[in-house]
């Protein structure tokens, strides 16, 4: 079974300042679950598009029950995000997945910025992510449920 998020918000500023919010807002004293993001390449590809690739360390909050299968027993799960920005179509694109316990649990999201329709100095906001739990059986379920219900995907990709 595969659990599916969906979120979507309208930023009151233009794409160019949610776009360097995203990229130097972790950590923070806000959210004590970041504890800390590194940029691990930095670059702009052909078409002039700048490319970021970082990995943020996210405390596991996993109720102590879902974390009887013991590779679920670590204090911080591993996330590695893939920016592209494009300037000149002002499109900010975000692609994110675990690194941590991808032998058990498989995470994914997908996020678009652009200008919002009605007013091109707001972003519009649209993001998609999923939760799989491989090879639990009924526990699996569980650990979905609870994902779902607490909106683990945007708890940890909501950046």
């Amino acid at each position: 079974m595969t659990v599916t998020v969906t979120a979507e918000h309208v930023y009151h500023e233009p794409v160019e300042v949610v776009v360097a919010t995203h990229l130097t807002k972790f950590p923070n004293e806000y959210d004590p679950n970041i504890i800390s993001c590194s940029i691990i390449e930095r670059k702009r590809d052909k078409d002039g598009r700048h490319y970021t690739k970082r990995v943020a360390a996210v405390r596991n909050v996993l109720p102590s029950i879902l974390r009887r299968v013991e590779t679920l027993q670590v204090d911080n799960f591993e996330l590695e995000e893939e920016c592209w920005w494009d300037r000149r179509l002002r499109k900010f694109n975000v692609e994110t997945h675990n690194l941590s316990v991808s032998h058990w649990i498989t995470m994914r999201e997908a996020s678009v910025f652009t200008p919002h329709q009605q007013n091109p100095n707001w972003t519009q906001f649209e993001q998609e992510g999923t939760i799989t739990v491989h090879g639990l059986g009924k526990f699996g379920c569980l650990i979905e449920m609870f994902s779902k219900r607490k909106r683990l995907l945007v708890l940890f990709w909501f950046w």
